[in-house]
């Protein structure tokens, strides 16, 4: 009882849209529960679960695109404004751009088994 008080007074001192996603959460996970114990193969729980699954679809790529992109402006501007070249582009003239091999200092058996 203490614990639907506490609730009850939590809820209380939230604002109206807190309370308003309260409820829907709460019919939502309700509707859930009575689905599964009662109608796990009803036509009805099966068209419950397809808006809920494609929902899931659109916000797993809103959220995954936001990611990405957050994170790939993130290094991309680390990158400008430090001056980094991670792909070594600046090539000064040189009479070969060959690049000297730094041999492996296990020597070339070790080499061979711990290449990375």
């Amino acid at each position: 009882m203490e614990l639907l008080n506490g609730v009850t007074a939590w809820l209380a001192a939230r604002p109206t849209h807190t309370k308003a996603l309260f409820a829907v959460a709460v019919t939502v996970v309700t509707v859930e529960l009575l689905f599964r114990r009662f109608g796990p193969k009803s036509r009805a729980y099966r068209r419950w679960t397809a808006v809920f699954e494609a929902i899931g679809h659109v916000w797993t790529i809103v959220l995954l695109g936001i990611i990405y992109f957050l994170s790939v402006s993130l290094v991309a501007c680390w990158i400008k404004l430090f001056g980094e070249d991670p792909l070594d582009r600046a090539l000064a003239p040189e009479p070969s751009f060959w690049r000297a091999h730094e041999p492996n200092p296990l020597g070339p058996a070790a080499a061979a088994r711990h290449q990375f």
